[in-house]
């Protein structure tokens, strides 16, 4: 058995690898050395991960149960690539001797999954999971994987270096080339945000650790055009993400720790600051929540690990929720000092607005955050269940709750509803379209033909979360009727001005799953039959919301609507929108 030993490579000066590659000063790493307590951390999250360790295929099991974005599978156990990777690294960081020769054969086995052959179009990718190799997979190939994967690898490569036996070390040098030449062959723009920074931090670092020209030349040229299009855009295009920009934060920090080049660093410095900035503008500290508008979202709720971020990076200033410490005990993020007072001492109320889409018809996402509660929308957006284009966030950090507006198909977020609002302070016009050329659960994976579906319910969803008996929410008597949810000291206003799809009558209905509650306006629900969105000629929902302390007392105002021809005007408290009654055929269905 091998013994881990201290290993130094000093990033400042000219180092030499035992395979003879090279590094110039422009890059460092070192043998990862964790503290006690980060150790401890590690060996909590590793306990979880044991348990699915197959010891005959040396990977890490995981089962799914049901439909996924990149798999053919459905339900069943299955090898995964990525997870086992991951295990792997957090082993060596473990730095526990029984553990090392698992780590070796997870990372020998893994690699062997990966598509080498020259000739195929993904050469440098992994598949999902051991069952599903690309060559026959039928499922769309997540071409991400390559930089996913090859972060793992230079993280052992990186922090590992002296346990590696040269057999091995030989064949994550290979496979770590080309993976990187897969992402350069791909060459991602830089609205994909979080595979921008990972494909220019893998390609950077793997081409000057095996000293690969043209690829240093190109790494040079992404980063320096990421960095150019995130300043023009003002942030990152996944705006105000929760998933991604922790995802970019974590990456730019690993470019910290391993890139020193000065232009370089400048340039990373300076984006690291970005994400922060949109993070701070929209923490409300009351709720402990990640205000919206999402663009790209998993959950409603911020999860654990936010709060241990927030923590760690205000170094303890920032207590808020349940924390739990991350997994990767290596990334130590810090909060630039001029953005901790929106922490620590925010001023309310107030309205945040930004401009996330500058290009017409633009994407602009307004925030109103007081000291109870905050509203957030964006005035053109999707109602895919990774888009938060309408959120409310009240509560405390230990019991934070939220409203949520979704369309569903099926019981599943329907991608082709199109969301568009205007919003002033606590008040909000919202109107809900729908798309002929979007997707159905994804907003591209699994897209309309034809603008047609089937379906056997249709409903407009209001979703409370954290509310946890729909006894306490009330519906109205009318379908337009206006009606107020009180709830927490807070009154809610809303209104469903207008209602139609296909001429389909609907009616209201409360329902909830034990983690949240809802009241639904239900279109259809009856047997399966097709829809044709190319045909159908009125499809458009449209509703006010207001909220306010409930010992205040605000008039509800008349919503004035009128029709011009096939388009649909709404006004409403100095606020107007519009949208055609028709489904439309948008040029750019993704936003």
């Amino acid at each position: 058995m091998r013994k881990f030993v201290s290993y130094f490579l000093i990033g400042w000066s000219l180092l030499s690898c035992s395979t003879g590659e090279k590094n110039d000063g422009v890059i460092r790493y070192e043998q990862v050395q964790l503290t006690a307590s980060e150790k401890q951390t590690l060996k909590e999250s590793l306990a979880a991960f044991h348990p699915d360790f197959d010891p005959a295929e040396a990977m890490i099991t995981s089962k799914l149960n049901g439909w996924n974005y990149h798999t053919d599978a459905l339900t069943g156990n299955f090898h995964q690539v990525r997870g086992s990777f991951n295990y792997a690294v957090m082993l060596l960081d473990m730095g526990d001797e029984q553990y090392l020769e698992r780590a070796l054969k997870i990372i020998e086995k893994t690699i062997s999954l990966q598509d080498q052959d020259l000739t195929s179009k993904s050469c440098g990718v992994w598949p999902y999971f051991m069952e599903e190799p690309l060559a026959t997979k039928k499922a769309p190939i997540d071409y991400n994987w390559a930089d996913f994967n090859a972060v793992s690898l230079l993280e052992v490569w990186m922090g590992h270096s002296a346990q590696l036996p040269e057999r091995l070390k030989e064949k994550i040098k290979q496979s770590l080339i080309l993976a990187a030449k897969s992402i350069q062959k791909r060459n991602v723009g830089s609205d994909y945000t979080n595979i921008a920074i990972m494909g220019t931090y893998v390609t950077y670092v793997t081409s000057q650790l095996f000293d690969l020209p043209e690829m240093k030349e190109y790494a040079r040229k992404r980063l320096q055009r990421f960095y150019d299009y995130t300043l023009d855009k003002g942030g990152f295009s996944e705006y105000n993400s929760p998933t991604y920009t922790i995802t970019a934060l974590d990456e730019l920090n690993r470019m910290e720790r391993h890139i020193v080049e000065p232009a370089a660093r400048k340039m990373i410095d300076s984006l690291y600051s970005i994400g922060w900035d949109m993070i701070a503008r929209h923490y409300h500290p009351p709720t402990g929540q990640w205000t919206g508008p999402h663009s790209r979202a998993y959950t409603s709720l911020v999860n654990r690990n936010f709060y241990s971020i927030l923590k760690e990076a205000s170094n303890g200033q920032i207590v808020a929720g349940i924390g739990q410490p991350r997994s990767d005990v290596k990334i130590k993020h810090h909060i630039p000092g001029y953005l901790i007072h929106y922490f620590l001492t925010p001023e309310y109320p107030r309205t945040e607005v930004n401009v996330f889409e500058k290009v017409e018809p633009g994407i602009v996402g307004t925030t109103y955050l007081t000291d109870k509660f905050a509203l957030s929308t964006a005035n053109r957006s999707g109602l895919w269940n990774q888009r938060r284009p309408f959120l409310v966030y009240w509560g405390d950090a230990q019991s934070p709750k939220y409203l949520q507006v979704r369309f569903l198909h099926d019981d599943y977020d329907f991608s082709s509803a199109s969301f568009y609002s205007q919003q002033k302070e606590n008040k909000a016009l919202a109107i809900i379209g729908f798309i002929t050329n979007g997707g159905d659960k994804h907003i591209n994976i699994d897209r309309l033909k034809d603008g047609k579906f089937k379906a056997k319910d249709l409903r407009l969803r209001f979703e409370f979360g954290n509310i946890l008996t729909p006894e306490v929410l009330i519906t109205p008597k009318k379908p337009n009727e206006p009606f107020t949810i009180t709830l927490d000291q807070l009154k809610f206003n809303l209104q469903l001005y207008c209602a139609d799809f296909d001429h389909k009558k609907g009616r209201w209905e409360k329902g909830g799953n034990g983690k949240a509650s809802w009241i639904d306006y239900v279109f259809y629900a009856d047997k399966e039959r097709e829809f044709d969105l190319t045909k159908i000629e009125r499809a458009i929902a449209g509703f006010t919301f207001s909220i306010v302390p409930s010992d205040k007392n605000q008039a509800i105002e008349k919503v004035e609507i009128s029709e011009s021809g096939d388009l649909l005007k709404a006004s409403w408290s100095s606020l107007k929108i519009e949208l055609p009654l028709k489904p439309q055929t948008p040029k750019n269905p993704f936003f």
